[in-house]
Formats: C-alpha cells, sequence, structure tokens
C-alpha cells in the first residue's frame, strides 16, 4: 500500500491551499470533497482548511438524489473529485476540480509548497459542513467552527494517548464526524493514520486488519466491535466505542490488560464529541457511563423547564462551550429551535439541546436513557424516522407511511416500513429501490410491509405497538432450491433476517441485512456448510443461489443429484451418511448440518435413477452392497456412522448388517420412523395407482386412484409437484419422473425384503402424536433385527414431517451428542 510522510503530505496540503487560493477560495466558501478512501483525501482536507475554506465531505457512494441535495444546498464553489468520481459529481453544476486531470496535476507541481499565510481565517470562521438526517424529510448540513478543535485535541491527548509510533485505523465514511476524531486523533499526535479499503470491514476480517496493519486506536460503534472476536485482534488497542449504546458485557470482553476502552459521546452539533468515559471490566452488569464533559465544554442535564435535575434523576441533555456548532446551513428557524440561550453562560452563548435523555450519577459521570424524539441510531447512524418516512411518502403509490425500529433480541436494530395505498400499492422490492435512489443505504428499511390502514390509538394516533413484526409478510414463491446447500442458505438467511422465508433468489442486503448481519450469517454457514465464507463474499453473492456456488469447492463439477451428496465435506470426524427416502433424493437431511458438529463431514446417498437410465436395483440387498461400496471407496477404514428416514430407515440398517458382515466397525445406526414391512406377499404385483394415490394424499393432494387409471395418473403427479413448496418443484419432467420410478421400485423392494440382523443398539426416533401408544408397539418390530438396546425418542409431528426444521430441533441434539460420544 501507498504511505507518505508528514513532511510530503503537508507539501502536497500546502499546493493544494495554494491552487485553492488562485481560483478565488475564502473563508466562508464551501468545497465539496467526493473522493475515495486515500491519500488524497486527507490531502484534500488539509489544504481546504489551510486556504480558510470549508470542507464538505459527500460520499461518492450515496444515491444521486442525495448528492444533488447536498450540492444544491451547500452551493459550494468547487468540488474536489477524482477521475474514479467525477463522473458521478457532473451533473451537479459545481466546477470539478479532477485531481487526475494532467493539467490540474502539473498546476499542483508547479505551485509554491511552503504554508500559505495571510488566508484571514479566525477561530470563528466554519471548519466543515456535516450532512445529517433531518427530521422535516431532508438532510440538514451542520456548520462546525474551528473554535472546538483545541478541545477536541486536549481530550484526545488526555484520553487515547496517542503519539509517534501509534496507528490509528480511519475505517468510517467521511461524510459522518466520526471519521474527524480518527483523523485528528493520528494527525494532531504524530500518530500514524491508516486508511481502511473502501470495501466494508467487519467481524474477522475486521480483527484480521486490525493485527496485519499493527492498530493501536480504532473507531467503532458497538455493534461492530461486538462482531469483532476479542482473540483475534491485537492485545494493545485503544477502542472508541461511539454512536450508539454500550453495553457492560462488550466492555467486560474487551476491557483489561493492554486494551483500553472509551465510551464517547456527542451529537454532531457539537465538535465530534462532548463526553467520554474509560470503561473498567464489572462483571456486575451495571450501564456503562457515557462519561464527563471535554475541557472547554458544559453538559447540563435539565428539565422542560431547563432547570437541573438532582442526581440519579432522568432529564434532557444540552450541551453549551467549545466546540458548539454554528447552526444549521441555510436554517435559521431550525438553529433557533434547537440552539438555544444558555441560562447558565455568559450573555450571549448558546446551548443545543440535544433531545437525547440522561441521569448523573454521583460521582459526575452520565449514564444515556434514551432519547425524547423519533431520532434513533442504527448501527452508530443517526437517522431521523420522519425522513424515511417523506420519502416514502413522496412516491405516487403510497398514501401513508410510517417507520419504526424492531429489535431482535440479538443486539440488532433494523428499520422497518409500513405503507398503506390500496390495490395499486406498488412490492416491497419497488418501494426499496425508490428509497434506495434517495437515502443512504443505512437509511434504507430491510422490511417493507403493506397494510389495509394502519393502526390507530383511541386518539388518532398510529399505534406503534399493534404494527406487526417484520417477516410476517411473505412474498409469492419464486425459483426453489435446486440443492440441498441452496435449502441450507435459505433457511440460514431467513434465521438470520428474523424472517419466515428467504427464496433463494432474494437478495441479503435487499432483505435489510448489514455487514454486521453478514458477520452473523458467515458464522452460521461455516458451522453448517463447513465452508469459510468472508463478508466480502457475501457482497459478491448476496443471494443464497449465488452464495451456495460460492461455497461449492468445484461449482463446475457439482451435481445436487449425483450418488453420494457431499452436504459438507469437511471435518476430521468420521462422517455420517444419510439414506435417501423413498423418493431417492437426501437433500431434507441438510436440515441436520446447523444442529452437529461443524467437524463431522455429512453425506447423503441417493438414487442412480436420478443421473443414469435404468439405474433401478433388483432388492434391498443390492442396494445396500451397491452403497456400502460407496461408503467404504470414500471412507475405506471406518467406523461408520449412518442415518435413514422412512425407506432410507430400512436401507440404513441393511447397509449396516453388510458393513458387519464385512467385518467393518459400525458406531451408530440411526433410523427416523422406518419399520420393518410384516405380512406383504413378495410375489403380489404393486399396484401403482394405489401406491400413488396414497402418496399424494399423506402429502395434502388426496386424488381417487380410479383417476389414475392408465397413463392418466402421470400428469397429476406432474401437476402435484409443482404445485408444493418442496425441492422438486422447478425440476424438468425426466427428472421428476425418474423420481416416481424410484419411488414406485423401492415400494417393489420393500415387499420383498426382510431385514437382518445388525450387532449393536439402534438410536431411533418415532413420528408420535402426543396420547398416541402405538409408536412404541411399532418399534418393537425392530427387536428380532437388532441385537442391542433399542434407544427411542418420540418427535411429535407426522411422519412427512420428520426432516422439517421443527423436528430436527429435537432429532439434532441427539444425533449430536452420539456422534460426539463416538470420537
Amino acid at each position: 500500500p501507498a504511505t507518505t510522510t508528514y513532511d510530503a503530505l503537508n507539501r502536497r496540503a500546502n499546493r493544494l491551499a495554494r491552487l485553492l487560493t488562485d481560483r478565488g477560495v475564502r473563508p466562508e466558501q464551501r468545497v465539496a470533497i467526493a473522493l475515495p478512501r486515500s491519500a488524497d483525501l486527507v490531502t484534500a482536507w488539509l489544504g481546504i482548511l489551510k486556504a480558510g475554506a470549508v470542507c464538505v465531505p459527500v460520499d461518492p457512494a450515496y444515491p444521486d438524489d442525495r448528492i444533488a441535495h447536498m450540492a444544491a444546498d451547500a452551493a459550494p464553489a468547487l468540488l474536489i473529485a477524482s477521475a474514479a468520481t467525477r463522473d458521478r459529481m457532473l451533473p451537479t453544476g459545481i466546477p470539478v476540480l479532477d485531481l487526475d486531470d494532467p493539467a490540474v496535476t502539473a498546476a499542483l507541481a508547479a505551485a509554491p509548497d511552503g504554508n500559505p499565510r495571510g488566508t484571514g481565517l479566525l477561530p470563528a470562521h466554519p471548519a466543515y459542513v456535516i450532512y445529517t438526517s433531518g427530521s422535516t424529510g431532508t438532510p440538514k448540513g451542520v456548520v462546525v467552527t474551528h473554535e472546538g478543535i483545541p478541545a477536541l485535541a486536549a481530550t484526545q491527548q488526555e484520553a487515547l494517548r496517542a503519539g509517534p509510533g501509534d496507528r490509528v485505523l480511519q475505517l468510517v465514511s467521511t461524510s459522518f464526524d466520526a471519521s474527524v476524531w480518527d483523523l485528528c486523533s493520528a494527525l494532531l499526535s504524530g500518530a500514524t493514520l491508516v486508511l481502511a479499503p473502501d470495501a466494508d470491514l467487519f467481524g474477522d476480517e475486521l480483527a484480521a486488519a486490525l493485527t496485519a496493519h499493527r492498530i493501536t486506536h480504532v473507531t467503532l460503534p458497538p455493534a461492530a466491535l461486538a462482531a469483532v472476536p476479542a482473540g483475534a485482534a491485537p492485545p494493545r488497542l485503544t477502542v472508541t466505542v461511539t454512536g450508539d449504546v454500550c453495553g457492560p458485557q462488550l466492555v467486560d470482553r474487551w476491557a483489561g490488560g493492554e486494551r483500553r476502552i472509551l465510551n464517547g459521546y456527542g451529537p454532531t452539533e457539537v465538535t465530534v464529541g462532548a463526553t467520554y468515559a474509560v470503561c473498567e471490566r464489572t462483571g456486575d452488569g451495571a450501564p456503562v457511563p457515557i462519561g464527563a464533559p471535554w475541557p472547554d465544554q458544559r453538559v447540563y442535564v435539565l428539565d422542560h423547564r431547563l432547570r437541573p435535575v438532582p442526581a440519579g434523576c432522568v432529564g434532557e441533555i444540552y450541551v453549551a462551550g467549545a466546540g458548539l456548532a454554528r447552526g444549521y446551513l441555510g436554517r435559521p428557524g431550525q438553529t433557533a429551535e434547537r440552539f438555544v440561550a444558555d441560562p447558565f453562560g455568559a450573555p450571549g452563548e448558546r446551548m443545543y439541546r440535544t433531545g437525547d435523555l440522561a441521569r448523573r450519577r454521583s460521582d459526575g459521570h452520565l449514564l444515556f436513557e434514551g432519547r425524547a424524539d423519533t431520532q434513533v441510531k442504527i448501527r452508530g447512524f443517526r437517522v431521523e424516522l420522519a425522513e424515511i418516512e417523506a420519502a416514502l411518502a413522496s412516491h405516487p403509490g403510497v398514501e401513508d407511511a410510517v417507520v419504526t425500529v424492531y429489535d431482535d433480541g440479538l443486539g440488532d436494530q433494523r428499520l422497518v416500513a409500513y405503507v398503506t395505498g390500496g390495490p395499486g400499492t406498488p412490492s416491497a422490492a419497488a418501494l426499496r429501490a425508490h428509497l434506495a435512489s434517495r437515502l443512504p443505504r443505512h437509511m434504507v428499511p430491510g422490511d417493507v410491509l403493506t397494510l389495509d390502514a394502519l393502526p390507530l390509538t383511541a386518539n388518532g394516533k398510529v399505534d406503534r405497538t399493534a404494527l406487526p413484526g417484520p417477516g410476517t409478510q411473505t412474498a409469492a414463491p419464486g425459483r426453489a432450491p435446486q440443492s440441498p446447500q441452496e435449502r441450507v442458505l435459505c433457511a440460514l438467511f431467513a434465521d438470520v433476517l428474523g424472517r419466515e422465508t428467504v427464496g433463494v433468489d432474494e437478495g441479503f442486503f435487499d432483505l435489510g441485512g448489514h455487514s454486521l448481519l453478514a458477520t452473523r450469517l458467515a458464522a452460521r454457514v461455516r458451522a453448517a456448510l463447513g465452508v469459510e465464507i468472508s463478508v466480502r463474499t457475501l457482497f459478491e453473492a448476496p443471494t443464497p443461489a449465488l452464495l451456495a456456488s460460492a461455497c461449492t469447492a468445484d461449482a463446475a463439477a457439482y451435481d445436487p443429484f449425483e450418488t453420494v451428496l457431499p452436504l459438507r465435506r469437511t471435518g476430521s470426524r468420521p462422517p455420517l451418511f444419510c439414506v435417501h427416502a423413498g423418493m431417492g433424493l437426501s437433500w431434507a437431511y441438510a436440515g441436520l448440518l446447523s444442529h452437529l458438529d461443524a467437524d463431522v463431514p455429512v453425506y447423503g446417498l441417493q438414487a442412480r435413477r436420478l443421473t443414469a437410465p435404468g439405474g433401478l436395483p433388483g432388492s434391498v440387498e443390492e442396494m445396500a452392497e451397491d452403497y456400502a461400496g460407496e461408503i467404504r471407496r470414500l471412507c475405506p477404514d471406518g467406523p461408520y456412522r449412518l442415518l435413514g428416514w422412512s425407506f432410507g430407515g430400512t436401507v440404513a440398517h441393511a447397509v449396516a448388517t453388510r458393513l458387519q458382515q464385512q467385518g467393518h466397525t459400525v458406531e451408530l445406526l440411526a433410523v427416523l420412523d422406518a419399520y420393518p414391512v410384516t405380512g406383504a406377499r413378495p410375489d403380489a404385483e404393486v399396484d401403482e395407482q394405489r401406491i400413488v394415490a396414497d402418496y399424494l394424499a399423506q402429502l395434502g393432494s388426496p386424488v381417487a386412484p380410479e383417476r389414475l387409471e392408465g397413463d392418466a395418473w402421470l400428469p397429476e403427479f406432474l401437476e402435484f409437484v409443482r404445485r408444493t413448496d418442496g425441492p422438486a418443484r422447478d425440476f424438468d419432467a425426466g427428472r421428476i419422473l425418474a423420481m416416481k420410478d424410484v419411488f414406485l421400485n423401492n415400494a417393489r423392494l420393500t415387499r420383498r425384503f426382510t431385514p437382518g440382523v445388525f450387532t449393536g443398539d439402534m438410536v431411533f426416533f418415532a413420528s408420535a402424536r402426543p396420547g398416541s401408544e402405538q409408536a412404541a408397539e411399532r418399534v418393537g418390530l425392530w427387536h428380532p433385527h437388532v441385537t442391542g438396546d433399542l434407544d427411542l425418542h418420540l418427535i411429535d409431528c407426522a411422519h412427512e414431517e420428520m426432516t422439517d426444521p421443527a423436528a430436527l430441533t429435537r432429532i439434532g441434539p441427539v444425533l449430536a451428542a452420539r456422534l460426539g460420544a463416538g470420537t
């Protein structure tokens, strides 16, 4: 990566300042910056300040509408861009200074590199304008002067103790004032400023970056710090936590030794911050304080009559003293509303009404107690819900809109929108696209629910407590999962996002996922599929279908219908082999992955007819010999672990006895609701129509057998399969007919088969509704075929539900314990 010295940076910034003043830039004039995170970005900040002008940072990733609004509102005299960002800025109509333009490069090289003099800059002149979410529906610019910089520097010297040899990671977008904290903590102390790449860094990736770049100081919102494995981060690290409430468990996990945690507080309307506290481990779960005021700042806790509240009582936070912003750019009314006269200061002094609530401890430190209005913090970003509601209401198909914050109970908060509009209301995807064109990504709700009417309280206000939770509305089913990996990933996406279902082609970030949730999903994918993915992988492959391809070691050669199906290839323990049920597929066993230790490989055995013409065995014994050979080929020495559901349970027992006959050890035989057939006539012909009718009836689509005579039952079967939400819904006719052949052949083989004797115990899971007495009696049919114990577990479900998620939550832990005990 490129590096530069303080001397070189200063000289380049001086040249840029000279170029700006030559173009007429003066104090009070604003210069916008639209640059990727780079040395040029730091140079632009310093060059503008040295010229005496005002920095207006613009995130190039913002939507066009947002950039256009900021450009029109700030009316900068000039905009500094690069070749990578210039085209995004041209529609604003602002003169652009392209740092990659050869003419600009030549002019910079020719400019004097000494410190500029005579700019007329005063401490009361503005230094930067940062745009925040606006309660009126549009973002507003906060004008911050140079007066607060000395207090900022003094606080950092006292709290951070940074200096030469330290390394500060600049991670957040420069459109947020937390970036000013990072810039100043490095450049005003002589430390090294390390610019993170533009790609988001979270979780394991952030821990790796902290270590690789030898970072000593970093600023993060609490949720981002919570996603970082503490053991993977550098042992010497000072973390400034800001932007949201910091919980005591986070402090207990991180603070101690050479790691220091600073909990900071301060709205954009002051110079970066107002209070801070050095946090210590307590272990008692007490709230983490936001601290005491910075030098030269005053923080009041007042009641509605602007009277100080007693210690321990809740009041509203007001900030005064050095660092108070001038106000909102071009908004005198809003400025007067929030920046009010300070009754405790000198004549003419003002204080800022934050809208935040707090109480003061006996030691003078403040404890945050929430908000007095609808402003919220989402992963460290300040968000006015009214701005999102206004953006929704601007869509012609929306009559009314309300936005709330949903807490999933796992430390993540997300935005949920509710709209009304009648039959012509746009889809959730269309409304999210509408919002994405107007708002930054962190302000686009993950869920947009359409209601007939918003629930109201008795006095006619929206009853937010009566709004339905996210994930309660589902779209029409799209393409079905085409592999067991896709099925697993759809379930994991839904679980992490708090939704009932997620389609195979639905995007994680389109459904409200973000980088912090992505770290949680990556961990779940690692545990379930045994593959390493990063947050960047999710950005590149955001749907279950794309991610399944990315997770497959050899995607081009992967066939979800192959005889030995790798559900999870990785792991050092003996694998678990799962035998297919009557239809020949083993995909249903993929639901077990999230319940089993990630170190256990899992393979499915599937019917050969699914991939090979013919491919129908003449007996269960022949099938068992075939599958035993496949198992030995993959795992020559054992010990072996087998599982089967329904018809697959019978075959798993046969494979187990065959492996024992060959001198191998079978460590586990688990059967899911399969029973030996008694009283059957092996020579009797199978009534195909009756079998298909019975099968359709079991699955909720009863059809009279006479309707299935001749060839008429084939279209009926195809129609039924395509109406279901199962894995075969999108299979072609050839694949579905192959499954039919497998199903009918397995029915014939079952009638002709008598199980052998397995030497050992059997773990048996029986479907049994509460009060049923038949399960134990039916399980007794296995006693002549098992020498050991029958470990019976009753599962409250129907036979066809044995591999549904609810049943697997009972079955999985039992299997996990057995598989662990066998190692």
